[in-house]
């Protein structure tokens, strides 16, 4: 697909023309860097997509697997197949991740080829599309597995039959399997299971594939064979003229079976870690497959990574299907990658937006989490300099709005990606220290990287995955299969567009491309309370981006804060605006803020969904174009108080002439049905801005939660305009107000100077 079509349909989707070709070009000026400073540098990605269609059923709302969800992952993974051009790949219907109280795996679809050009499988009108059949039996199964005993040139004794409990026919076949290296070649090698040579009998589970039912913790234990890796990809001979004999009984542990499910001819994958053994089995079965003329369905367990095979999966995740993407090594791949995923996705039925029941534009619901490295663990920039996995931690330490900006609603200790200073304030002496040790270009063992950081980039129950920089990917020393080189970006909701998806990218990129040449090595700042404070307004997240920007640009890379306008509107959107009765006319805006919302329950337990308590939220009321007889800032905020709920609100001077912000924290939504004081929900909100030196009411506004009316929103609003509709009615200008006397003074904490929390105004008073 040409270049030019990819920058039409970005373009349309987020920036004007003008925009787009400024990005663009910007793109390609750090590839130029990156390439002459020979980082290596590739980008991956896991963004999230829900049913444009379907925004009710549970699977799309909450719940990780569904029927639907399952068929429109089908239909893209074939389409991306079609529209990515990697004929000769392999489609794989395989597992994913077990989560607690799940009885198994997740299902996650691939697709896998081989970056040498060769082709991974061959026939693809042998690849069954896992589709209904109804002319396969057992029977089946045993002429597959038979066939394929005499491509292994193993003999019909390492064949054992699998029933299910009380089952007089077989549910399938099993193969105990093991690739081995011999004299330069792969030979295969099986072994019988003591007794079970005749009939084995399965697990409970029959909705489970054949592979994860076997009874493998009843088999005794004995010396066990181990997989012999060999470097390189090739194709050993199939059917030998010579049979190979039976290892010792027990010795084999792995297991590769075939069964005949409603879907088809399965043919599952045992865990195999070498690329070239993966491949020579696939060969063996391709054959199998050509030779009776039978397609087969592949399940099981994907090919190893980082040797040679590439590819992409979709999972099912809580609410959203989720797109596991392959790494792109520049800026144009990244464009043309992202732009035919979201293309696909559209076709298929998804989008990456949605909307809250008040009206909130909001992304899928799930991350777009972005990964960087290189093409091979060895060539890993991070790896290679570590110092630049310094400068990210220092650098997003300093700066909470590139934790917040793009993070979605759900923020704080307990959230997916919470920042290294939430909830563990006692680990930045800690980090500090580890952080020493990664001197710019020095050179740091992969190991004592990971022994260094990894205690410390945890969330507060230990979780090493659910952190806002996580390095669960980079090298860690008791998992050798996830020692890839990478470091993963948690902390990115998905954007509703391509171009914000793209442009998100373009920042880290451009990161990279400085902190290779000028590390930021500076110390950690204690933030404090400020944190859930300052940091959670929009005012104050936009100055610190603003001062990100400015860095970039003094490094040489001009991004604009226009580019982000997008971002800001859809995580902190404005619920209205009210003109003040003086002349001329000062404005009060409302605007949404962020509220961190904890986890019920025991966030330990590593479940992959759980409630989380949203009846508290957050707004920014502010000021613009206040005026008087003084040129005192303060002067003025005094003059004209601002009070929500009869509790005055601390307004600050922003620094520019007229302008002031404040915040009012409050509780939006009980679960009961008469809860005491500081469960009461608080809405609605009625703003009044008092004239304190003439005594004259200049203006207000409500806002409601809910309604107006006091009903509930039940449905979700379908289109943008509903949306937009839903959040105008919440918000009702005031055109009349009353002085309340004597006027009250400032309830605060010395922890939150510049937040009204209407839970501590109204215990103070009711005391």
């Amino acid at each position: 697909m040409p270049q030019e079509h990819y920058t039409r349909s970005v373009s349309i989707q987020s920036f004007s023309s003008e925009q787009w070709n400024t990005i663009n070009a910007l793109g390609h000026h750090i590839d130029q860097v990156l390439d002459e400073a020979g980082i290596g540098l590739t980008m991956g990605g896991e963004p999230t997509y829900i049913s444009d269609q379907d925004r009710d059923s549970l699977q799309w709302r909450y719940i990780a697997l569904g029927e639907n969800k399952r068929q429109i992952a089908g239909q893209l993974l074939r389409l991306l197949q079609q529209r990515l051009n990697k004929s000769g790949s392999l489609l794989h219907y395989g597992l994913g991740k077990l989560y607690p109280g799940e009885p198994w795996p997740r299902w996650a679809w691939g697709c896998f080829w081989r970056i040498d050009g060769e082709r991974l499988w061959r026939n693809s009108h042998l690849l069954a599309r896992g589709e209904i059949q109804t002319q396969y039996t057992w029977q089946t199964a045993k002429t597959f597995i038979t066939e394929l005993l005499r491509c292994f040139a193993l003999p019909s004794d390492a064949l054992i039959a699998a029933f299910d409990p009380d089952a007089s026919v077989p549910r399938g076949f099993v193969l105990p399997f093991l690739t081995v290296a011999y004299q330069g070649q792969t030979r295969w090698q099986s072994c019988p299971w003591t007794d079970c040579e005749e009939r084995l009998t399965l697990l409970p589970g029959e909705a489970a594939p054949l592979g994860l039912r076997l009874p493998l913790a009843d088999i005794p234990s004995s010396e066990h064979l181990l997989e012999e890796a060999v470097p390189a990809l090739s194709t050993p001979p199939i059917r030998p003229q010579q049979q190979r004999p039976l290892a010792p009984q027990n010795s084999i542990r792995l297991a590769l079976t075939v069964e005949v499910r409603q879907t088809g001819l399965h043919v599952f994958m045992p865990p195999i870690a070498s690329a070239r053994s993966y491949v020579d089995v696939l060969t063996a079965i391709e054959a199998t497959a050509e030779f009776l003329d039978q397609p087969v369905v592949i399940e099981g367990f994907p090919p190893p990574g980082n040797q040679g095979i590439q590819g992409f999966q979709i999972t099912p995740d809580p609410g959203v299907l989720e797109v596991n993407i392959h790494p792109a090594a520049s800026w144009p791949e990244l464009v043309a990658l992202h732009t035919t995923l979201d293309e696909a996705a559209i076709a298929c039925g998804l989008t990456g937006q949605k909307y809250s029941a008040e009206g909130r534009c909001l992304g899928s619901g799930g991350g777009a989490h972005i990964t960087i490295g290189g093409l091979t663990p060895d060539t890993s920039p991070l790896l290679r300099r570590p110092d630049l996995l310094r400068s990210f931690i220092t650098y997003w330490q300093h700066h909470p709005s590139l934790s917040y900006l793009f993070a979605g609603q759900f923020i704080g200790p307990t959230c997916q990606a919470p920042r290294v200073d939430e909830g563990r304030h006692d680990n930045l002496y800690e980090l500090e220290l580890a952080l020493l040790a990664l001197s710019p270009r020095e050179s740091v063992a992969a190991e004592v990287i990971d022994q260094l950081l990894s205690p410390l980039l945890r969330d507060v129950t230990g979780n090493s995955h659910r952190t806002a920089l996580c390095i669960d990917k980079l090298f860690p020393v008791q998992n050798p299969q996830l020692q890839l080189g990478l470091l993963e970006f948690r902390g990115f909701e998905m954007p509703s567009a391509t171009g914000l998806r793209l442009l998100q990218m373009l920042l880290i990129r451009a990161f990279v491309a400085w902190f290779w040449q000028q590390p930021f090595t500076r110390p950690l700042k204690r933030w404090g309370p400020a944190l859930h404070d300052r940091w959670l307004f929009p005012y104050y997240l936009q100055q610190d981006f603003r001062a990100v920007l400015t860095d970039l640009r003094a490094a040489g890379y001009a991004f604009e804060l226009e580019w982000f306008t997008l971002f800001w509107e859809q995580q902190f959107p404005r619920y209205g605006k009210v003109s003040l009765i003086e002349n001329p006319s000062p404005v009060m805006e409302l605007r949404a803020a962020l509220e961190p919302w904890p986890v019920l329950g025991d966030v330990s337990s590593g479940a992959a969904s759980q409630p989380v308590d949203n009846s508290l939220e957050r707004l920014q009321i502010s000021l613009t174009g206040v005026v008087g007889d003084t040129s005192e800032p303060e002067a003025l905020a005094q003059r004209y108080g601002v009070f929500c709920n009869g509790y005055r609100v601390p307004m600050r001077f922003t620094g520019t002439p007229g302008h002031y912000v404040g915040g009012i924290r409050f509780r939006a939504r009980s679960a009961l049905s008469q809860p005491p004081s500081l469960l009461a929900p608080h809405t609605p909100l009625i703003c009044h801005v008092i004239d304190t030196l003439q005594g004259k009411w200049v203006g207000g506004a409500r806002y409601h939660v809910q309604p107006p009316s006091g009903d509930f929103y039940t449905t979700l609003p379908r289109t943008l305009d509903e949306a937009r509709s839903r959040v105008s009615e919440r918000f009702e200008p005031l055109r009349q107000g009353t002085i309340p006397s004597p006027l009250p003074s400032f309830i605060l904490h010395p922890d939150t100077p510049i937040t009204l929390d209407l839970r501590l105004a109204s215990h103070k008073v009711r005391k």
